[in-house]
């Protein structure tokens, strides 16, 4: 299943909104319109949440492009079970006393 962007979501449901407002044969009331307004200001503050998230994931995103996904630990010859070139990599550390 893929997953749409937060504000592609919002806009549609803000926009449904909108339309059925619009569409309705009554004119709006103010009620209706406040609580519109107010939708309104909720997706423009969820959008610039969603912006600084995106800013701070920059140089990570960056990074990945670059192929610096080296793994963080070298199991070198130990045995291990499992695909070599995994995107994960479980280690178990134990102590037999």
């Amino acid at each position: 299943m893929t997953q749409r962007p937060l504000s592609v979501t919002l806009a549609g449901v803000v926009t449904s909104v909108v339309l059925a407002v619009a569409c309705s044969a009554q004119p709006p009331s103010s009620d209706t319109q406040k609580q519109v307004d107010a939708l309104r200001a909720q997706v423009t503050a969820m959008q610039k949440d969603l912006d600084e998230i995106k800013a701070l994931l920059a140089p990570l995103r960056a990074r990945q492009g670059q192929g610096q996904d080296a793994p963080l630990i070298d199991l070198g010859s130990r045995p291990f079970k499992g695909s070599p070139t995994a995107k994960l990599t479980l280690v178990e550390l134990t102590d037999y006393q």
